[in-house]
């Protein structure tokens, strides 16, 4: 694959440290539930001249990526790749003309291809060449620009000197992507004296892009300055005007960088300047940082600036980030008398340090050391104070033991307060401790399960009840606090269940925190019904058994569902008696269970409730206006104002990582059929699109409407469709994505069928070529609506559906996996009719499907067996984009030489999708 040859390595390397750089910078704090803010660029509500759906799915498979500036495919870079390298005489002559042309023909660019064919004609200009350079400037400074990557090697080729002066002191002048995208590495290139280095890191402060720090700073000290007391003042000089506490520990660390790979008085100098770097430095764990890497660089006498450090510091937390890093040096990148003197120094902090929590961490790092002594020591100082637990800041911290020492202890030391807690574990849980032993057992190594069906609630509640009163101190307490907490909430104990998640945040070992934050927002957003929140916000008995911490969110929660039932006036008032009573929270660190997690990113939850509760004060306003008239003009401009609201309907108290907790299957672990039933509900609940959907419909059908605003109401029903399908797998669990695009289709053929003269049927056959892949659809618009703003885009994808790599056509969509809900005939949420179904024909093989009560029921039978060992499972539902389910199952037949039962067995998988009318087919797995 060229794409990835020579410097375009180097590209896509840059290309990923500036999509890290980027969700760094933003927080990756995706509050917004959808997989994208955008329809391919297209939905405009207000603007009914230009709505439109641009090439919808050539965009849906980089849909999540596109936001951060990757959103290219390798084989549309290979495609663009193979095209710029065959552009040579003739071909060469058609793209070059003169130089306003090829700007005009930048500009106008539609497609990749294009777009790499110019850039590359730019690419084959001998340089320097201001015009030419000046060309690509303006085109990065009008507007965010997304894979133009050949951009910045033409820049560095053709700049003058001047222009490279120019830009380092004039960054702002660019948008921030394309700065850090394409400009930064220029800089990084070409900076070639002092004023213009200096410049270029005083202007990358400002961008996510300080890591090309290192390439400026090495320029200065290997090109630019001969005499190193120059370089060292320059250094000096930078270093002052820098505002960004960040930026100068970005530049501390470039220099120590450079440092390595400089000798005699250029590294003395270098060396010596770190030193003054670090006394000026006020932040502990930077300046630790820089003390460490001066020990690093060889200067023995910063080990006795960090011992110093180490002992005036009040925080156990910052102690242990100092032993951390010190022990990583000494286990890694140290040897010899380096290494003993810091393994030496450990041995002394875990003898002298009076806190628990940091002297059992001295002792962790060392054990890690393979010191002798270090183990008995840390079992001892464990059975004595159990594993410490530090609260600071809101968050409860432990020492980190990793589990090949856990392990190791229990086997030396089995009547330490470590092993018996294993012991105590295994027998509550009947499974091994560790998770790895577990996976072993199971043969079971890719999947994670955090389905109700792993827990045993008769069983283990009294279990683990005893366990965490014998054990509170012990690294596995959170685990079974978790345990426990799914177990009270598997049987409705709600209050039961919310108190123990709060208190698994806080004991020890913390493992399990992020699973615990999670569920605690999970079992109030999602798992919780209406009713139920309710009786526990206002039932005097219950509000008193609940933690105080938790009763701030479940008002909140209280509210979202509230507004879920499009209760608007009441949701408002719920929301700012909320913000009124509770003025502090969400001020401290542990007032939010994600905020916890020790992320230095921080969710503004105020003023996130704050405008949604202004969000719901118009809509309630709006609302009375349309009760007020009965005009449908009002009740449309209701609807739309939901459209356009993602996060309407988004409970703030996930702080931007609901995505993440699902994706990472602690709420969908669909691979093994783990979707929950309440996700479907919850699906439907928040997803704004299907609240407005109902409202454009009614105005649709509304006689009193006039052609306009019926023609509208309609169109944006097909938008509504089109929301659905591009929000990502939790619609799928509400909707089937084929029958949602059919819907899509259906919409705008009615709609070019009744409005044919509408401003938007331009816009609706373009959606139609998207959709379906049938370039008459974009044909028409040339023909019929040749002075349509839809034009060009049609002429562009019509272009584009000539490509082999065209992915569209219905014969080359790949599909969607569908969560789906394993269930089981003993299940009570199953109804009569389908139970009664699927007993009637387990009899012999068969598979089917039966629909009731809003679910389609997928049953897949063995038929009747003379043992036990038998058994059916359901590996995977998708559907194929094309009105088709596939479903996959695997029948398995009991292991050779393994005793089993002799009795007649009727083996069989049933699992729950929301209901369907598709085609389904079912195709079973061999072994």
């Amino acid at each position: 694959m060229n794409w990835l040859a020579g410097k375009n390595k180097e590209k896509l390397k840059d290309k990923i440290l500036f999509l890290f750089c980027l969700m760094n910078s933003a927080g990756c704090s995706l509050a917004k539930m959808s997989k994208t803010n955008n329809l391919a660029g297209v939905i405009i509500m207000n603007k009914f001249k230009s709505l439109a759906i641009i090439s919808v799915l050539s965009v849906l498979a980089t849909a999540a990526f596109v936001a951060w500036g990757f959103a290219l495919h390798p084989r549309e870079l290979w495609a663009a790749e193979q095209s710029a390298a065959a552009l040579e005489g003739p071909e060469a002559a058609q793209v070059a003309g003169s130089l306003s042309e090829l700007k005009e023909r930048l500009w106008k660019a539609s497609g990749l291809k294009e777009t790499y064919d110019i850039l590359e004609f730019f690419n084959r200009l001998p340089g320097p060449d201001a015009a030419a350079a000046q060309v690509l400037l303006d085109y990065l400074k009008e507007a965010p620009r997304t894979d133009v990557w050949k951009i910045t090697d033409a820049l560095v080729n053709l700049m003058t000197d001047d222009q490279v002066a120019q830009l380092a002191r004039e960054s702002g002048a660019y948008p921030e992507a394309n700065f850090t995208s394409y400009l930064a590495p220029v800089l990084a290139a070409r900076a070639g004296n002092a004023a213009v280095l200096a410049d270029a890191i005083l202007n990358l402060q400002k961008t996510p892009a300080s890591g090309y720090y290192r390439k400026l700073v090495e320029t200065a000290w290997q090109k630019v300055f001969a005499d190193p007391g120059e370089a060292a003042r320059w250094l000096d000089e930078v270093y002052s005007r820098l505002t960004d506490p960040l930026a100068r520990e970005n530049l501390v660390s470039a220099v120590n960088d450079t440092a390595c790979e400089l000798a005699g008085d250029k590294r003395a100098a270098a060396v010596s300047w770190l030193w003054q770097a670090q006394e000026q430095e006020k932040n502990t764990a930077a300046r630790f940082q820089q003390l460490l890497n001066l020990y690093l660089l060889g200067e023995a006498r910063a080990l006795g600036q960090i011992k110093e450090l180490y002992g005036g510091l009040a925080s156990a937390e910052e102690k242990v980030d100092i032993v951390r890093e010190a022990a990583n040096a000494a286990r890694w990148r140290l040897t010899g008398a380096a290494r003993d003197a810091v393994v030496n120094w450990l041995w002394q902090a875990a003898e002298k340090d009076p806190l628990p929590f940091s002297r059992q961490q001295c002792l962790a790092a060392l054990v890690n050391l393979g010191e002798k002594g270090a183990l008995e020591r840390l079992v001892s100082d464990i059975d004595e104070n159990g594993l410490s637990v530090l609260e600071e800041g809101g968050r409860a911290l432990s020492p980190a033991l990793d589990w090949q020492l856990l392990q190791e202890a229990g086997e030396k030391y089995p009547q330490s307060y470590l092993a018996r807690g294993i012991k105590a574990y295994e027998e509550v849980r009947g499974e091994p401790y560790f998770e790895m032993e577990r996976r072993k057992q199971q043969g079971n190594w890719d999947v994670y399960f955090y389905g109700d069906e792993q827990y045993d609630p008769e069983r283990e509640i009294p279990g683990w009840e005893k366990f965490l009163a014998e054990f509170p101190g012990h690294p596995g307490a959170d685990d079974a606090a978790y345990r426990l907490a799914r177990c009270y909430e598997i049987e409705g104990r709600w209050t039961d269940a919310l108190n123990t998640l709060r208190k698994a945040l806080s004991l020890p070992d913390g493992d399990i925190r992020y699973h615990a934050a999670g569920r605690l927002v999970y079992v109030l957003d999602v798992r919780m019904t209406y009713d139920q929140l309710k009786e526990l916000s206002q039932a005097r008995e219950q509000s008193k058994k609940l933690d105080p911490s938790l009763k701030p969110l479940v008002d909140y929660s209280l509210a979202v569902k509230e507004l879920r039932r499009d209760n608007y006036r009441q949701t408002a008032g719920m929301l700012e008696e909320f913000l009124k009573q509770y003025q502090d929270f969400g001020e401290n660190q542990g007032a939010l269970p994600f905020n916890q997690l020790n992320y230095q990113l921080k969710y503004d939850f105020r003023s996130s409730v704050k405008k949604q509760q202004a969000a719901v004060e118009e809509l309630a306003a709006l609302e009375v206006q349309w009760k007020k008239s009965g005009n449908p003009a009002d009740l449309y401009r209701l609807a739309a104002a939901i459209f356009h609201d993602q996060t309407l309907y988004y409970n703030h108290l996930w702080s931007g990582w609901r995505q993440s907790y699902n994706w990472q299957g602690y709420i969908n672990a669909t691979g093994r059929g783990r979707a929950p039933v309440e996700m479907a509900s919850f699906a439907r609940e928040m997803i704004n699109y299907n609240h407005c959907l109902p409202y454009f419909q009614q105005v649709y059908r509304d006689p009193s409407s006039s052609p306009e605003l019926k023609a509208r109401a309609l169109y944006s029903a097909g938008l509504c469709y089109t929301g659905l399908d591009e929000w990502g797998v939790d619609a799928y669990l509400a909707f089937t994505p084929s029958e949602i695009r059919e819907k899509i289709i259906s919409i705008y053929q009615q709609f070019i069928r009744e409005y044919p003269g509408s401003s938007m049927a331009d816009d609706a056959l373009l959606a139609l070529g998207a959709y379906t892949g049938d370039a008459g659809y974009l044909q028409k618009i040339v023909e019929d609506y040749p002075q349509g703003d839809m034009l060009e885009k049609a002429k562009n994808l019509m272009e584009e559906m000539k490509s082999p790599y065209y992915t569209n056509r219905p014969d080359s969509l790949y599909g969607w996996p569908l969560p789906f809900k394993a269930l089981s005939l003993d299940d009570a949420s199953v109804p009569g009719e389908v139970s009664a179904w699927a007993a009637g024909n387990r009899a012999q093989p068969f598979t089917g499907v039966k629909t009731a009560g809003g679910w389609s029921y997928l049953l897949v039978t063995a038929g009747e067996k003379p043992t036990a060992g038998y058994s059916v499972e359901i590996i995977s539902i998708s559907d194929d984009g094309r009105g088709r389910l596939k479903v996959n199952y695997r029948i398995a037949a009991p292991q050779p030489g393994i005793a089993a039962a002799q009795v007649l067995t009727y083996p069989y998988a049933l699992a729950r999708i929301p209901a369907t009318a598709a085609a389904v087919e079912f195709a079973e797995i061999k072994n």
